[in-house]
């Protein structure tokens, strides 16, 4: 059956197209062959929900507590995870070590189309993989041809890496368009279902940091997960942001050494040397577990009429309201200098309890006032006042080993908090009255 594919946004025309009515796009219409699969008899369409919900499907454990945690006990036989990442990120050193866990129970099939077995073997060596007789790699690249092979195996797990550089026979575009793209996923998505196998597709990133291919391929896997970190620490960061068996958002954090990948169950993204004009700490939450983070910033004079904003690990727009607060409400004339912000680790931020160590870095550095290793915790408003934060107990908790603590009014009376209710308070405490020598 011929059909015509847009190769930019997946639209799909039985008629060919000289502009695509989807996305707008000229020249785009790639045709295709679509085969007729061929049915023995008539298939099984119905299935009793009851009968259905007899079937236990335990989760299986990974080899890593911290990645059994963000995924909610274990994986599922039969889920599909898409894990995506930068280049040299640990993407499929991580899929490697999963195969030798999933082993135990089974045959492994790595499917690689960017590494040949030469260079997989030599990965594996290097990681000291104790099982390798059980897991097998694919030197096919057609998901059909290895789809039909798999058939009648006992397979425990299936790792596509990547899904970007295997192809399906069936259409006539080349590995990586959108066609292709969709069209192994849907094949392996239907693979794991009806054999209750998990699959591991490894996407690559856009220059933006967003999954490439369709956005359709996000909707249609069971969890997606993102993985990111400084390559110039060892520390990866392991974020789920969808997952239909369990809660999204949740973060798992490795260490990256010679012999692969070790969970850290209590990290903390700070550097040794705190005790300087510009650093702040603060505990924030990504998914149920906290983090101590080190936020450092910089104000330097502006030699131009455009002050420069630059932020890593946080969004710009915060740190743009945040100074506008402080110019605003502290007459400081912050607005009309060069800010830059840094957040310890290539850890990336979201929570808003961050924004008054985030402002008060910004103050210590204007003001050449170091915060001698004290923690700020609170939400700032646009009217200058320091809200609550949810889990403020939690918080605490994880920063015993911590000294002085800035945040809102808390139930907690100890001198180690300094209750504070709006930004001025805070900034007060830096000016002398209790960080000063």
């Amino acid at each position: 059956m011929k059909k015509f594919v847009c190769s930019n946004c997946g639209y799909i025309s039985p008629k060919w197209f000289g502009r695509c009515p989807q996305c707008g796009e000229y020249d785009t219409a790639e045709e295709v062959m679509q085969k007729k699969k061929d049915r023995e008899g008539k298939p099984s369409l119905l299935l009793n929900l009851e009968v259905a919900g007899k079937t236990s499907l335990e989760r299986i454990s990974t080899g890593f507590s911290e990645l059994d945690r963000v995924f909610k006990g274990g994986i599922i036989p039969g889920q599909v995870i898409l894990l995506s990442g930068e280049p040299g990120i640990g993407k499929s050193t991580l899929a490697l070590q999963l195969a030798e866990k999933f082993a135990e129970y089974g045959s492994v099939i790595y499917i690689s189309g960017e590494e040949s077995p030469h260079q997989l073997k030599m990965r594996a060596d290097r990681l000291v993989l104790k099982r390798k007789e059980n897991i097998f790699l694919s030197v096919e690249n057609d998901v059909d041809e290895v789809i039909a092979a798999l058939q009648d195996k006992n397979v425990k797990l299936i790792i596509v890496d990547s899904l970007q550089t295997v192809f399906s026979s069936e259409l006539g575009s080349s590995p990586g368009s959108v066609s292709q793209v969709k069209n192994v996923t849907m094949k392996a998505i239907d693979f794991a279902k009806r054999k209750n196998v998990p699959v591991l597709l490894i996407g690559h990133v856009t220059k933006e940091g967003e999954i490439a291919g369709p956005k359709l391929v996000e909707h249609m896997v069971d969890t997606v997960a993102y993985f990111e970190g400084d390559r110039r620490t060892g520390l990866r960061i392991l974020k789920i942001t969808k997952n239909r068996f369990g809660p999204s958002d949740e973060v798992a954090v490795f260490e990256l050494g010679e012999k692969g990948f070790s969970q850290v169950e209590n990290p903390s993204f700070t550097e040794e040397e705190t005790d300087l004009p510009g650093n702040a700490l603060t505990c924030v939450f990504e998914g149920t577990k906290p983090f101590v983070v080190q936020i450092q910033a910089l104000v330097s004079k502006n030699k131009t009429f455009s002050p420069k904003r630059v932020c890593k690990g946080i969004d710009v727009n915060k740190v743009m309201l945040l100074i506008a607060v402080l110019s605003k409400l502290l007459k400081l004339p912050i607005e009309a200098h060069d800010v830059y912000v840094n957040v310890v680790g290539g850890l990336k931020i979201t929570d808003p309890a961050a924004d008054l160590a985030i402002a008060l870095a910004i103050v210590s550095s204007y003001l050449e006032i170091p915060l001698h290793n004290t923690v700020a915790i609170g939400e700032i408003g646009l009217d200058g006042r320091v809200r609550k934060v949810y889990n403020i107990n939690r918080r605490l908790n994880s920063l015993k080993s911590f000294g002085k603590i800035i945040a809102p009014p808390v139930e907690e009376k100890t001198e180690r908090i300094l209750p504070v209710r709006d930004l001025k308070e805070a900034v007060s405490l830096i000016g002398g009255e209790v960080f000063g020598s």
